[in-house]
């Protein structure tokens, strides 16, 4: 019977895992990262196991270091004696090294290590002193030059660099990673108000992307329960993009797409367990019909005609939809009821809006569709 062997570590802080000093460069810590990520490569090393285990430690280690601002805080807490430790994986029969104390005594009338009067922080950012001075404009030309040029954001997980990184593509028109690092910030669980100023909606419309956003917006008020000022922002964000998809590829564009398109903005919504709205069943209609599309066309238009009237004006849109979708005589019957009163609060001229002048309206409307059509569809 054989017993497993005890793996060995030992304690090492971030900048011993990758074997560079405190007062190591930004560039320089890079280099020694790479060094050592070379240096412990599973197809150089004799244990794949051990060199597996220790590029994870390089990577948590090189994770805290990359970033100047927690760098700081790491500098800060090793000095002081409370910094984090990894542990290291040892090679069988590699003896552990004597532990160094890192922190330092600063001597009378020596300057801190920790004051750095060069540089000044400007959003997250550490940026030198004269570029400060220069001004905003300044600031963020350093900042887009040193921290955000020639990186890919997917490295990147703290909100501030992706907020910047965000303004910075959609200056340049880089929609795709100006989408990618907007919802990264949202996958971070980013606070309210900053999601709001995300102004996710600008960005899916100049992207052409209306759907992918409503999916994105939906799952953000998915968070949030009903009849909250985020589940209600939501709900708002969501039919305004919504809406220009409708306007831009339903209303628009070849007959076959716009059908399709519509029936694509009617499956989103049903699985969004938002009710279309009776200019999301109109504009459908309309698209189905001049696709040829009648049966699907006139299922459409039953439900439309099946669900409640919420406003009387609703009535006289009715009729209008029933002109359009070719059902002349059933549009004149509609209209007619109107003109009796058997729709009693359509012709409240306090609810609505001049109800004889839309019974006029809607009559000249369907003399010009009969003499369009000679043989009308009931």
């Amino acid at each position: 019977m054989s017993t497993a062997t005890v793996a060995r570590t030992e304690t090492r802080d971030y900048y011993e895992v990758l074997g560079a000093e405190p007062s190591a460069s930004a560039a320089q810590l890079r280099t020694a990262f790479r060094e050592a990520v070379l240096r412990h490569h599973p197809d150089r090393a004799p244990s794949s196991e051990i060199a597996t285990r220790r590029t994870s430690v390089l990577n948590r280690a090189w994770a805290e270091l990359r970033d100047p601002i927690r760098r700081l805080h790491y500098d800060h807490a090793l000095e002081s004696g409370r910094a984090d430790t990894l542990q290291w994986p040892l090679d069988d029969g590699e003896a552990a090294r004597t532990r160094r104390h890192r922190r330092h005594r600063v001597e009378p009338g020596e300057p801190s290590p920790w004051h750095q009067p060069q540089w000044r922080s400007v959003a997250g950012f550490r940026i030198p002193a004269e570029v400060f001075l220069a001004g905003p404009g300044a600031h963020d030309r350093w900042i887009v030059e040193h921290h955000i040029e020639g990186q890919d954001w997917r490295t990147h997980s703290e909100r501030y660099w992706l907020r910047y990184a965000a303004q910075h593509y959609a200056d340049r028109g880089r929609y795709d990673d100006w989408l990618g690092v907007l919802e990264r910030i949202v996958e971070l669980q980013a606070p309210w108000a900053e999601i709001v100023e995300l102004d996710l909606r600008t960005a899916y419309l100049s992207a052409g992307e209306e759907l992918r956003g409503a999916m994105v917006i939906a799952a953000i008020g998915e968070r949030h329960a009903r009849d909250t000022p985020q589940r209600r922002w939501a709900e708002r964000e969501l039919r305004v993009l919504l809406g220009e998809y409708r306007d831009a590829h339903v209303r628009r564009g070849p007959r076959d797409r716009r059908a399709e398109n519509a029936e694509l903005l009617l499956n989103f919504l049903e699985s969004i367990e938002i009710e279309p709205s009776f200019t999301d069943y109109r504009s459908a209609i309309v698209a189905h019909r001049r696709a040829g599309n009648e049966g699907r066309a006139a299922e459409l238009v039953e439900r439309v005609m099946a669900a409640p009237i919420p406003d009387p004006g609703r009535w006289f849109s009715l009729v209008q939809l029933l002109t359009e979708a070719g059902q002349l005589d059933r549009a004149s019957v509609l209209l007619a009821e109107i003109a009796r009163g058997e729709h009693p609060q359509a012709l409240d001229p306090r609810r609505v809006s001049g109800p004889w002048r839309r019974i006029s309206a809607a009559r000249e409307r369907l003399a010009r569709a009969r003499r369009r059509t000679p043989a009308t569809a009931g």
